[in-house]
């Protein structure tokens, strides 16, 4: 079967859950998963001797699984990662997040935490950049730490994984500190795509309605004890209440725009 009958297959059947142009980029990562083959193999007529494989993830994901779990990977900053059903998928915005940390810390050897870290995928990208840095990420899931250590170990990097409950446990001795912590409300869970709330790990996306901002002000409050630069992703739609928050706190503070223009990134000086 070509190529490009399959891309026109994956398009029309997935359209009901994606636009157009994520339809066609969901079928260029299978085709690269299963094949190593690109764009340009479609726009020349190649075949493809396992279209039964293709079919077969075509079914999954018209369930509205994300390609990323299917294929078990996830490209972020320049690292290819392993990623299933216990962590997010990393984001653009997440990588943006990096980006900005590292341009204001270029070439730093502290102390480096990152809270809530899933796959890892922070992390791992700063001690890729930052090789003289010590870099740790903690993480309240046995089973994303898991996931983090598959990563750390095929990419050789060295990273300090650690189990930790925020809310609940200390830590002391970092300079910097990034997150990108639960704080989507549970009542907002309604407005969300399907194909996240059925398959992403809750929690690490949802947060009590009573306190959305409960894992920002306790990382600032332990971070403001060892004086350590705090940066994290968060929602727009809290940066008045983050502000009025932070203002009480007479915290030094400045919000960055993502690549929409919005305010998600939030950094915390001392």
């Amino acid at each position: 079967m070509k190529l490009s009958v399959l891309k026109a297959l994956y398009t029309d059947v997935l359209i009901p859950l994606y636009s157009r142009s994520e339809a066609e980029n969901i079928f260029y990562i299978v085709l690269q998963n299963l094949e190593k083959k690109s764009k340009t193999d479609v726009i020349v007529g190649a075949e493809t001797l396992i279209s039964e494989t293709y079919r077969d993830i075509l079914v999954e994901l018209k369930k509205g699984v994300p390609v990323q779990y299917l294929t078990q990977e996830a490209p972020f900053y320049n690292l290819d990662l392993f990623v299933d059903e216990r962590v997010l998928i990393p984001r653009p915005e997440t990588e943006q997040l990096v980006h900005l940390v590292l341009e204001e810390n270029k070439g730093t050897t502290k102390k480096v935490l990152d809270i809530g870290t899933g796959s890892g995928c922070i992390a791992l990208a700063l001690k890729n950049a930052w090789p003289e840095a010590q870099v740790s990420g903690c993480d309240v899931s046995e089973e994303a730490l898991a996931v983090a250590n598959k990563n750390k170990e095929t990419l050789s990097l060295d990273v300090d994984f650690f189990k930790c409950n925020i809310l609940n446990d200390e830590i002391e001795d970092f300079d910097i500190i990034i997150s990108n912590p639960p704080y989507i409300a549970i009542s907002e869970k309604e407005e969300m795509h399907k194909n996240v709330v059925n398959n992403e790990p809750h929690l690490a996306l949802f947060v009590e309605d009573s306190d959305p901002l409960i894992f920002y002000k306790k990382i600032i409050q332990l971070a403001s004890k060892q004086k350590a630069t705090c940066y994290f992703e968060t929602s727009e739609y809290y940066r008045n209440v983050l502000d009025s928050w932070l203002q009480e706190q007479d915290l030094s503070f400045e919000w960055k725009l993502d690549f929409q223009g919005k305010d998600r990134i939030l950094k915390v000086a001392w």
